[in-house]
């Protein structure tokens, strides 16, 4: 019972965001909200429902979840100055290519997002992943190679409740 509960949050919070992203309210965009929320939930509700990934919702994981968000907004804006900077540099610095950095966490659902944040930072795309490696193809090698005990890792880390990190 506590699945469908957690399927039906997830769907109206899904539904909700819609609306907040699409700036208008008609029919068809609640038709088309309604039809891409349910979908979501239910391609995702493995993935996200299973035993090994329920997180248990407190108020201490609620404040490691903003604070990963806010780690994620400062590593992209960083990223995006630090892309700007090699773009607009004459002798253009780069050194593209696939670093492979270990992945720390149990979770599916902590690992896809983790390797979705990298790619959403500018410069880097999650090319492949596993249960122990992420494969990154970055515009500059160091910078793939500095997300190992980055703050972002840490958040994510912090999320899943690992209290060692090393």
């Amino acid at each position: 019972m506590k699945k469908r509960y957690g399927a039906f949050v997830l769907f109206v919070l899904l539904f909700v965001f819609w609306f907040i992203l699409s700036f208008e309210f008609s029919l068809e965009v609640a038709i088309i909200g309604l039809l891409a929320s349910l979908m979501v939930v239910f391609f995702n509700y493995d993935l996200v429902f299973n035993q090994q990934a329920i997180t248990k919702l407190t108020i201490r994981t609620i404040i490691r979840f903003f604070v990963l968000i806010f780690i994620l907004i400062y590593n992209i804006i960083l990223s995006n100055i630090h892309v700007a900077k090699i773009v607009l540099s004459k002798k253009m610095p780069i050194d593209p290519g696939f670093v492979t950095i270990k992945q720390k966490l149990k979770k599916e659902l902590n690992q896809s997002l983790y390797a979705n944040a990298i790619t959403l930072t500018p410069g880097t795309l999650t090319v492949d992943m596993n249960k122990d490696e992420i494969v990154v193809h970055g515009l500059l090698k160091k910078y793939v190679r500095d997300l190992e005990g980055s703050s972002l890792e840490k958040a994510f880390l912090d999320l899943e409740g690992v209290k060692n990190h090393d």
